[in-house]
């Protein structure tokens, strides 16, 4: 895992240095709700991040142990990138953000998962996370079997 100076020892700016602007939310988002895991999948999201951000932001997943990069077993020539463990403990933080902002904004938010969190936050978290953990089996075993 690479190595970055901090500002400070305080876990809100550990936290912010990370995750401090939207594309590494958005990216969060694609990877735990949305299902998605190439660059191209990436890319196609609504917000048209750039090549070069969705890189230096990836690297940055990487590089923090949060996301794994790994060579597609179905095409050699494209990887994919899957969500740790460090990054699963994510989940219900991303939850809340997901809540607040629905709260706040009255336009947006996916409608099943917002009725799914309402309901029953622990159990939805639960459900997110171990859907990630077979996902990344899947793929993951798909790897070993090469």
């Amino acid at each position: 895992m690479k190595m970055t100076k901090r500002r400070s020892t305080c876990p809100i700016n550990f936290s912010v240095e990370i995750f401090g602007d939207q594309w590494m939310l958005l990216i969060l988002r694609d990877l735990m709700f949305n299902g998605k895991n190439s660059f191209l999948e990436f890319r196609a999201s609504a917000e048209k991040i750039s090549s070069a951000v969705l890189t230096e932001k990836l690297n940055t997943l990487v590089d923090q142990g949060i996301v794994l990069k790994v060579v597609s077993p179905k095409n050699a020539s494209k990887f994919l990138y899957l969500i740790t463990d460090k990054g699963i403990d994510l989940v219900p933080v991303m939850i809340e953000v997901l809540d607040w902002g629905a709260k706040y904004n009255p336009d947006g938010g996916p409608k099943p998962l917002l009725t799914q969190i309402r309901q029953n936050k622990k159990k939805a978290i639960a459900e997110i996370q171990d859907k990630i953990r077979s996902q990344r089996r899947s793929f993951t075993v798909g790897l070993k079997d090469e």
